[in-house]
């Protein structure tokens, strides 16, 4: 009898174990699996952002049938003039049919607090654009970004940077 309840723990404890070690391999490799498709920044020289620079990215889509999240990052510095940046963005997928778009984002709170996260004068913020969407091609798409605010010379001053994320979405 004594013997039974031995084997029964002894049972009992290695599955217990075997179930805690799968656990813990499947959770390592779940959060090990790379979410971001592509993550790329382009720096503006001495924060300028002149009114017919255009920023181009160039994604590849392998998969029409996955999902993605794409998202816009800015770096603004705290000279930057305004409490928002207009954009005027353009998707070219591999076909050639462009999708234009106009949207703002908002830097800084009415108090004149910016937004984000920030070191020293600089500030960073990630904007999401385009949630759970598909790229219904296979191959390569450009994503061209302009700015569109208003300034005497056509020169944006305070932009350090601006980049895109594209996410697998979950």
């Amino acid at each position: 009898m004594k013997i039974s309840k031995l084997c029964y723990r002894l049972k009992y404890s290695y599955f217990l174990t075997l179930g805690v070690l799968t656990l813990f391999i499947l959770s390592i490799t779940v959060s090990c699996t790379k979410k971001s498709v592509v993550e790329d920044y382009r720096r503006l020289n001495h924060s300028e952002w002149h009114q017919d620079t255009v920023l181009v990215f160039d994604v590849n889509i392998p998969d029409p049938k996955k999902v993605y999240n794409l998202s816009f990052s800015v770096r603004n510095e705290g000279r930057y003039g305004f409490s928002n940046l207009w954009l005027f963005v353009a998707i070219t997928p591999p076909s050639g049919k462009v999708l234009t778009d106009t949207i703002e984002l908002t830097l800084a709170k009415p108090s004149g607090e910016w937004l984000g996260s920030g070191l020293g004068d600089l500030y960073d913020r990630k904007y999401p654009y385009k949630q759970t969407i598909f790229f219904p091609e296979i191959g390569d798409y450009t994503i061209s970004v302009r700015q569109g605010m208003r300034t005497p010379n056509g020169i944006l001053k305070g932009i350090h940077d601006f980049g895109i994320a594209l996410d697998k979405a979950l």
